[in-house]
């Protein structure tokens, strides 16, 4: 009985330690809580440290390392594995409990800011599935001191769950009557955030050059596609009341957050020769200032003021490019708040740069549920056939290649303009052994929008593999002059490139920045260029992930270099390394 004195019963009113663990315990069984082994074994962590009496020091550094296998010395502001990864457990309960209720009448919450889960015991309207019996409510409830009766808390909570969708068939009934009831289902969605754009300047620009940049920035903004660009007068008719104010009731009656729409202010000032373009993104709704930057205005080599076309290209990937300011503010919110639509193509680009793979299934199954609410919707489609050809080829189910493949091609058949989509055939192309096909749609990818770096990045890398290696790595340096962050598709690339030409120590520094312990291409160029290098111990953990245990490493190396469509002259190369690094580890 020890256990129930430590027990804090401050978390679980009115339920017993008994009843709490019975709970974790149904839940963890019941196949329909729909959450990965990783975020079980998170919920399993708490809540034992929690029923051991320890819910003080339930911390996300000890989180990171029992559970989630981060090193002794991790950093939760460098790494922010367990915030994610709570936001995922939490929205997995929230649906969980919503849709399907509770055999034993209790609930399990992760409230916000802390790791400690709370039970509750769930209200009649609450539930989805009651017991044949009300559990003993605990004697607390009838100690004399003023409690409220059992049969009061009854009636209280009835006509608080009467009010709740009474509201609810208020906010049905006005959305209706505004858009129609198919506009319901599609409230659901969050869409792409709508923007309006200023470009003003002091006396000191040339006129004719700023309104050549506020065309062109309008025409490069456009070419992303991420974002709704709207004039200043639609942005005023998008805010007025009506359709919006509707949706906005609806959305807050259903815990959605409402997608801000966002007033970006840029300024060119000059000063003494000098030029500099300042710019601020501010919530629409609050006039609050979210991010603010500034782009230098003359060419670095002159004192003039640069080509308008240059100038937009960079103000355009800074403010909505594919990792740019709002996307940013964006997937902080998608993060924190999970939702259908944009939100899951968010989710799966910020999954994709991690190289997370149980972020990339989350994300799948939120685009799946996306495309069965709207399955003409060509950006939900291409980011879905990208996800799906994110899993190794060697491990992937044999009818993935071709759903993609469909997929991709629906996506551009509906935007034939959409750079992403080109994106998503391209990929799906070079993954069927497709490559003059996959190139040729990656350079028509590039001409939809030369400013998006993943698509340079990604045509680089498959010139590289190709065999065309110093077009290849062209790209992939354009690419990273292009963002601050430097892509996973550069990084192997430049690896890659230095690994044949015999810069070892070079390929093994570009190859450990990849943090992707399930990527083969990866671990292949680290095991060969440390074994070139004779580290074995550095090679360890890569020969470990490529197989090299098994009795004919060598041909099923040679398979795995193929099916990811290397060509057998670089196949070779790496071949000699990896060979040196598993004779020194065996």
């Amino acid at each position: 009985m020890s256990g129930e004195r430590k027990f804090d019963r401050s978390f679980c009113k009115n339920i017993s330690q008994v009843e709490a663990q019975a709970e974790i315990d149904r839940l963890l069984a019941d196949p329909r809580f729909q959450s990965p082994e990783r975020n079980r074994s998170f919920l399993r962590f708490i809540a034992a440290e929690f029923f051991e009496g320890r819910a003080e020091v339930i911390k996300a550094y000890a989180i990171a390392v029992d559970v989630f296998g981060r090193p002794a010395n991790f950093d939760p502001s460098a790494d922010p594995i367990v915030r994610i990864e709570a936001t995922r457990l939490r929205a997995a309960l929230t649906q969980y409990y919503d849709v399907h209720g509770s055999d034993t009448g209790i609930r399990i919450d992760l409230p916000r800011g802390r790791y400690v889960p709370i039970f509750t015991r769930m209200t009649p309207g609450d539930m989805s599935s009651l017991p044949d019996e009300t559990p003993e409510p605990d004697m607390a409830d009838h100690a004399p001191g003023g409690e409220e009766s059992a049969s009061r808390r009854f009636w209280r909570a009835s006509t608080a769950f009467a009010m709740t969708w009474l509201l609810v068939g208020i906010g049905i009934a006005t959305y209706a009557l505004t858009v129609g009831l198919d506009g319901w289902k599609h409230s659901a969605l969050r869409q792409k955030p709508l923007i309006s754009i200023t470009l003003d300047a002091d006396g000191e620009a040339p006129v004719r050059a700023v309104e050549n940049a506020r065309d062109y920035l309008t025409v490069a903004i456009a070419q992303f596609q991420t974002v709704r660009l709207a004039s200043a007068v639609e942005q005023a008719v998008a805010a007025a009341p009506g359709d919006w104010a509707a949706s906005k009731l609806v959305a807050a009656l259903r815990g959605q957050r409402v997608a801000e729409d966002y007033r970006v202010v840029l300024k060119y000032e000059g000063r003494g020769g000098q030029g500099v373009v300042w710019w601020h993104v501010t919530d629409a709704s609050t006039g609050e200032v979210l991010l603010s930057g500034f782009e230098d205005a003359l060419r670095p080599d002159t004192d003039t003021f640069p080509s308008s076309e240059s100038l937009a290209s960079r103000l355009a990937r800074t403010l909505v490019g594919t990792r740019g300011a709002i996307n940013a503010i964006e997937t902080r919110h998608e993060l924190d708040t999970p939702s259908l639509g944009n939100g899951c193509i968010l989710r799966a680009i910020a999954a994709g740069d991690r190289g997370d793979q149980a972020g990339l299934a989350d994300a799948r199954g939120c685009l799946e549920q996306t495309l069965a609410i709207a399955p003409n919707d060509p950006g939900v489609k291409a980011e879905l056939a990208i996800v799906l050809l994110a899993q190794d080829p060697v491990d992937a189910p044999a009818d993935l290649l071709t759903r993609a493949s469909g997929l991709a091609g629906d996506a551009v058949k509906l935007a034939p303009f959409s750079a992403r989509s080109k994106y998503a055939l391209m990929t799906s192309q070079f993954r069927g052994g497709q490559r003059d096909a996959a190139i040729e749609t990656g350079y028509a990818a590039m001409a939809l929008n030369p400013n998006n770096s993943d698509i340079t990045a990604r045509l680089g890398l498959y010139l590289f593999i190709a065999g065309r290696w110093e077009e290849g790595t062209g790209l992939a340096m354009r690419s990273a002059q292009m963002e601050r962050t430097v892509a996973s598709d550069v990084l192997l690339t430049r690896a890659l490139n230095a690994y044949r030409l015999g810069r070892f120590e070079d390929a093994l520094a570009f190859s450990k920045r990849l943090n992707m312990s399930d990527d083969y291409a990866v671990q292949a160029v680290k095991a060969a260029a440390a074994g070139q290098l004779g580290r074995a111990a550095e090679a360890r953990l890569a020969l470990a992930s490529l197989g090299a245990d098994q009795a004919d490493f060598d041909a099923t190396f040679r398979k795995g270099m193929s099916v990811r469509s290397f060509t057998p002259e670089m196949t070779g190369l790496l071949e000699t390394g990896v060979m040196k690094a598993a004779a020194q580890k065996f």
